[in-house]
């Protein structure tokens, strides 16, 4: 008892690891090897996790190209639109009017949209809630205005704006940059907003929760020829808006109505209308995008 009470230990030096320290010993190897073993599987998961999380927006150079409509007076724009002058755009002026436009460099692929091509993208934009249905009521095809569309190259837009709109016939004209993601993604998929009334979804609701962006991400992730998955928060959202409105539109942008959205770039894009019924009524999405 004196020995063990003591550390007396008059035994030869190799017995001191005998049976008692032996456990000892591999017991605290144990909890050595085990407690390493919890730390890779630990940092493995948060690298797991971590991979699982969309990439943020790329760098680099931003498009220098948009798009362009230079709608024709008619009847219901000819008291509305000063340039038009009380008369509405004729066969003349058409055929001017386009051979005009193929002359300025800053233009490509140029085509033409009738009425009923007008009326068509109309209805399929048009709310589906009652004021919109009251309107789809209201109009027909015979009240869309045909237009020029075409897409732009680099240039001076607002000189080119101001010679489309000098040319006879021409009511109005919007311009439009491109967004960023051009070239980039296939499908956005855009969520809840802190205001969310321009999107039906989203309609005296909250905005989109952590737990409804995971679930959403964790179908993405699900989806087969996914190559990439980017976020987009509000404030590089309301970046890519300001190039989208390139002459100072962007003052009228109110950040509580823009969206984060989830940007997904496939091995070959897929249909709009193919997303939209995978993500369309899921909690938190406001509403599937093709980004061309």
């Amino acid at each position: 008892m004196e020995e063990l009470s003591f550390g007396d230990d008059r035994r030869e030096p190799e017995s001191g690891a005998g049976p008692l320290r032996k456990p000892l010993v591999i017991a605290g190897l144990a909890v050595v090897v085990l407690g390493g073993l919890a730390a890779l599987g630990i940092a493995g998961w948060r690298f797991y996790e971590q991979s699982r999380w969309p990439l943020p927006p790329p760098g680099g150079p931003r498009p220098q190209t948009g798009s362009f409509s230079a709608y024709l007076c008619d009847r219901s724009s000819v008291e509305i639109w000063p340039n038009c002058h009380h008369r509405t755009a004729t066969a003349g002026d058409k055929r001017a009017i386009e051979a005009e436009l193929k002359t300025y460099p800053e233009i490509r692929d140029l085509s033409f949209v009738t009425k009923e091509q007008a009326w068509e993208e109309f209805r399929a934009h048009a709310d589906e809630g009652e004021g919109g249905s009251k309107l789809l009521s209201l109009l027909s095809a015979d009240d869309m205005p045909e237009s020029y569309r075409g897409t732009l190259g680099p240039g001076d837009w607002n000189a080119l704006k101001r010679r489309l709109e000098a040319l006879r016939g021409v009511s109005n004209t919007y311009i439009f940059g491109d967004t960023s993601w051009q070239g980039v993604a296939d499908i956005g998929i855009k969520l809840c907003p802190r205001e969310g009334e321009a999107y039906k979804p989203c309609r005296g609701r909250a905005h989109a929760s952590e737990r409804e962006k995971a679930a959403v991400l964790s179908r993405v992730k699900d989806l087969d020829g996914v190559k990439a998955v980017y976020f987009e928060d509000i404030d590089h959202a309301i970046e890519d808006y300001r190039r989208i409105l390139w002459n100072g539109q962007e003052s009228d942008l109110d950040p509580r109505g823009l969206t984060e959205t989830f940007y997904v770039t496939f091995d070959r894009p897929p249909a709009r209308a193919d997303m939209e019924r995978v993500f369309g009524r899921m909690p938190g999405v406001a509403e599937v995008v093709s980004v061309s």
